[in-house]
């Protein structure tokens, strides 16, 4: 009988220890399962990232979406990601990264309320006030648009401004300063230097009754 009665004991025991291994092995798995990680290199589609004292290569990231809408950014050389680890234990090689939390080295641009803005690195912006409606975009190296374009409002332009191709407008048009053409300006009836031609061919009569016709004494 006592036999029988320590020959349970020990195999509760065993069983205990056992189970101490598998809760040992599930703590590691958790640990494993999201992790904070810095990216060391960044290719096309994947980043080698550091989390702790493990490096891992290859790992693909988040975009914002791909699908029949995509995006595209490749992530930065410092940044932080969240490490998704979607296989088991310590093997992070099925992993995948979650870009988009701010550091020290990459703090959010703003952090008002009403501001939604990209910060695009070298000066580029876009700040759009929520309240206000105002979008505030800087691009230092300038922009460049494929499109048909229709504006409904004011429009006022500081700086210079390069028009290649036909321009359209509909509605008065008020200039301050000097206009230059390099060829005709045109009205209702006819060009400029039609006018011209018409002035410099013609007689002017003089005031005087019975006064000759003179040609004009400065052609235009």
């Amino acid at each position: 009988m006592f036999i029988q009665i320590m020959q349970r004991i020990i195999s509760l025991e065993n069983k205990v220890l056992e189970q101490g291994d598998e809760l040992e092995e599930l703590r590691g798995n958790l640990a494993n399962l999201i992790r904070l990680a810095v990216v060391e290199k960044a290719s096309k589609t994947t980043i080698d990232i550091k989390t702790g004292d493990n490096e891992v290569k290859g790992v693909p990231f988040f975009v914002f979406c791909s699908g029949k809408v995509s995006h595209y950014r490749r992530p930065s050389v410092g940044e932080l990601c969240l490490l998704v680890n979607l296989g088991s234990g310590n093997n992070l090689n099925n992993a995948v990264a979650l870009m988009g939390l701010p550091s020290n080295k990459y703090p959010v641009p703003t952090t008002k309320e009403n501001e939604v803005m990209v910060d695009y690195g070298n000066g580029m912006t876009e700040l759009y006030n929520i309240e206000s409606g105002r979008l505030v975009a800087k691009y230092p190296g300038g922009y460049e648009i494929h499109a048909d374009s229709k504006q409904i409002g004011k429009n006022e332009l500081e700086g210079d401004s390069v028009q290649k191709g036909n321009h359209q407008i509909e509605g008065d048009t008020k200039q301050k300063g000097n206009i230059e053409a390099t060829k005709e300006i045109s009205d209702g009836v006819r060009s400029m230097s039609e006018d011209r031609n018409l002035f410099n061919a013609h007689d002017h009569i003089c005031s005087k009754p019975g006064s000759p016709s003179t040609p004009p004494g400065v052609n235009q």
